[in-house]
């Protein structure tokens, strides 16, 4: 049986219009009252990475939720609204620079503090893995991501934002035992399966292209997505926006489990088709631009082929680079601009994710850059890498 998945065109944040294309979405998959049963806590997660204007589009906008919200109640369910920020950053101040604690005190939602709700603990690799407890015990989690390139994970959507559930500064020590791409994918598989999300929606109404989740552009993209399985969204949104989703780790490794649809020709799309949306490929990062490597050849490349954080003159000295950094790799006198010891860094990005003045530009090493110009010089002679719209077939 064919994998749903459904796309409605929203141009702006405008109330009218987002209310009008959320209605067209969900009714493509059966309407809220589908997921949601009357009387049941339904939790809402949005991506707040950290405190960014919503202009920025490195965070849900508000308006996404406002409008689920009010499905949601239209179902019968009572809502809230749920997420945990970025280990050095304040909740509090992520609620208000966001507007989400001005919406939810206008709908009067509840909107919860995932560090002091408690915590179940799960094991994965040795490591424990400890899950808010507002997550696993909502009746429904609908899980409501912004699209972003990534500068670990080639795209953050619907899997990646699930690294959200955990709380605390846990989410930045997972890095360090997780320290590269490959492993680090092989946790968002594992946590996707332990929390699986009843609905996603994904705001790409205006998305985040380059050097994301924090750092990149924000692009236009006019879109909304939904789906009950996160990872055919996920695929869908790889295929829609030019890219390879054999190259987004985590999808590879979901597939692997059986977990999730991630065959394009097994989506089955509905609401606005494809070739009416006027989408063209998201920019990924520089050092991801290129086809990548096997990952049997990763961790012995992964010397040569480097991307390393450079601190640049925008630095605040503000610290939160230094607070975020798993590995105590960086440092900083009081006063002073942080100062990065290369022979402890773990390449993680955490330091880069954080940063709210983008001060930290990613580095290339030599042989890196020489292979990505090889390589796309390749793929413009050729053709390669154009975006492919269309129905699966």
């Amino acid at each position: 049986m064919a994998t749903p998945v459904a796309l409605a065109q929203c141009r702006t944040y405008d109330e009218a219009q987002v209310r009008a294309a959320m209605e067209k979405l969900l009714g493509a998959l059966g309407g809220m009252g589908r997921f949601v049963q009357s009387g049941q806590t339904v939790l809402l997660k949005p991506n707040l990475l950290s405190d960014h204007l919503p202009s920025a589009a490195v965070t849900t906008h508000p308006a996404v939720v406002r409008e689920l919200i009010g499905l949601v109640r239209q179902a019968g369910g009572q809502p809230v609204v749920a997420d945990s920020a970025a280990s050095a950053i304040k909740i509090e101040r992520v609620w208000a620079t966001t507007g989400f604690g001005a919406m939810c005190a206008a709908e009067r939602v509840p909107l919860l503090n995932l560090e002091k709700a408690g915590a179940r603990r799960f094991e994965f690799q040795g490591q424990s893995l400890a899950i808010a407890k507002p997550i696993l015990e909502a009746d429904v989690l609908i899980n409501v991501p912004k699209l972003k390139t990534h500068m670990l994970t080639v795209l953050t959507n619907a899997v990646k934002n699930l690294y959200g559930t955990l709380p605390g500064y846990q989410k930045t020590m997972l890095h360090k035992h997780f320290p590269d791409a490959i492993s680090f994918s092989r946790l968002l598989a594992e946590l996707y399966a332990i929390v699986r999300p009843a609905l996603t929606v994904s705001d790409a109404i205006v998305a985040m292209e380059g050097h994301g989740p924090s750092a990149g552009e924000p692009l236009a993209c006019g879109l909304l997505a939904a789906s009950a399985d996160g990872v055919a969204l996920d695929t869908a949104r790889c295929q829609l926006l030019g890219i390879n989703p054999q190259r987004v780790p985590y999808l590879r490794f979901l597939q692997e489990a059986g977990t999730g649809q991630t065959d394009w020709q097994a989506l089955e799309l509905s609401g606005d088709p494809p070739a009416q949306l006027e989408l063209r490929p998201l920019r990924l990062p520089r050092a991801l631009s290129g086809k990548p490597i096997p990952d049997w050849l990763h961790r012995w490349a992964w010397r040569y082929l480097w991307t390393r954080p450079v601190i640049t003159d925008r630095c605040r000295a503000c610290g939160l680079c230094v607070q975020a950094c798993p590995v105590e790799a960086l440092s900083m006198a009081q006063g002073a601009r942080p100062e990065l010891n290369y022979s402890r860094c773990i390449q993680c990005c955490c330091c880069h994710e954080v940063c709210p003045a983008q001060a930290i530009n990613m580095q290339q090493s030599p042989l890196l850059a020489t292979r990505e110009r090889v390589l796309s010089g390749i793929m413009r002679a050729y053709g390669w890498g154009k975006r492919q719209l269309g129905r699966p077939r």
